[in-house]
């Protein structure tokens, strides 16, 4: 696979992200609320999946904001499903609303996170500038390979880890990775950025 046409793939999976958002109006109305931030995928620029992630700050996450925006959301043509999570006791310490969009044959997921201000993190949103700094045309390159490989064969990975075996240990190809991947406990919060 060029790594041209990954790149390619990449920027029209961004704008088409883009679209989405602003169909959905989402910022817009997650501002009435609080300071939404674009994070993930989308703000790097290295979107392989059609995921969208938004973390919200707010003096004090709300329920009720949350649904009443909900309540908007859910009257949007191709808005297919919502899903509610509270993860304010939990190591998250914030609320959880997936939003579920079918737009010209792709569905959608948007992870809405509404995060208190003083949040202790880690936080999606503290990446986004190291991210965006420390990447270079070949490790985007790298990392939309084993992006698009664990796509192409079904197997979910999180972001988070594909950039760290990128940017940190310095792997490349998707089977380097998934040895890698064996080793390391993806199931805790990680504060990692790259250096």
């Amino acid at each position: 696979m060029a790594a041209d046409d990954s790149i390619a793939r990449t920027e029209q999976r961004v704008r088409d992200a883009h679209q989405v958002l602003a169909e959905l109006g989402l910022l817009d109305r997650w501002r009435r609320y609080g300071d939404p931030v674009l994070c993930g995928s989308v703000a790097y620029g290295l979107v392989v999946e059609p995921d969208i992630d938004l973390e919200i700050f707010t003096d004090e996450p709300s329920i009720d904001d949350g649904f009443e925006l909900l309540h908007e959301i859910a009257k949007v043509p191709g808005v297919a499903r919502c899903a509610f999570t509270n993860g304010l006791a939990g190591p998250d310490q914030g609320l959880y609303w997936r939003i579920v969009y079918d737009r010209e044959g792709v569905r959608w997921n948007i992870d809405n996170w509404l995060l208190a201000r003083d949040h202790p993190g880690p936080l999606s949103a503290w990446l986004v500038e190291p991210m965006l700094a420390a990447l270079t045309p070949s490790t985007r390159e790298a990392v939309l390979e084993i992006k698009e490989a664990a796509y192409e064969r079904s197997e979910p990975v999180q972001g988070i880890w594909v950039y760290r075996a990128v940017l940190e240990e310095g792997l490349r190809g998707y089977a380097a990775f998934r040895e890698w991947h064996r080793t390391v406990d993806t199931d805790a919060l990680t504060d990692w950025t790259p250096r």
